[in-house]
């Protein structure tokens, strides 16, 4: 049996969705009410979140919203691989005018709302051999807590 590497996750706990929150904030010194959709993501590790110094590269996570043809989508409604392998082009290419490339390892993750008629395509990226990220990384931990200026 293959021993866990340190930093390996052990156990994946799966993802549940908690539905949407209101709340209130302020951007551009206007008060304004926004939704967010929440969900609840449980791992089990052998780091202890506080103690991720953040070794390894970098690693982005890049959001693409569509928009659904409603006649076409009422029609033949396409599987989750379909969206994804129609878009696949499209999205190497934005990434790679930012310098960056798609992480293999890393499964897309795709969300649709009918009732807004979108739906969205999130993909892991990493930094082009040769190019610097303009934003510096932070570490699980930082992200966490809300340190999200440092």
């Amino acid at each position: 049996m293959k021993r866990p590497k340190k930093g390996e996750v052990k156990k994946f706990g799966g993802v549940t969705d908690l539905g949407n929150v209101q709340a209130e904030g302020v951007i551009d010194r206007v008060a304004k009410d926004y939704n967010y959709e929440v969900q609840s993501i449980e791992a089990q590790s052998n780091i202890h979140l506080e103690d991720d110094e953040g070794h390894g590269g970098a690693a982005i996570v890049r959001m693409f919203e569509f928009g659904i043809n409603p006649i076409a989508w009422k029609e033949m409604q396409p599987t989750k691989q379909d969206i994804f392998n129609s878009h696949y082009k499209g999205i190497e290419v934005a990434l790679w005018k930012d310098g960056m490339k798609v992480m293999p390892d890393v499964n897309p993750k795709i969300v649709i709302d009918e009732k807004k008629l979108t739906y969205k395509i999130f993909v892991g990226a990493q930094p082009m051999k040769g190019h610097i990220l303009n934003a510096k990384p932070r570490t699980l931990s930082e992200l966490v807590h809300g340190n999200l200026n440092t």
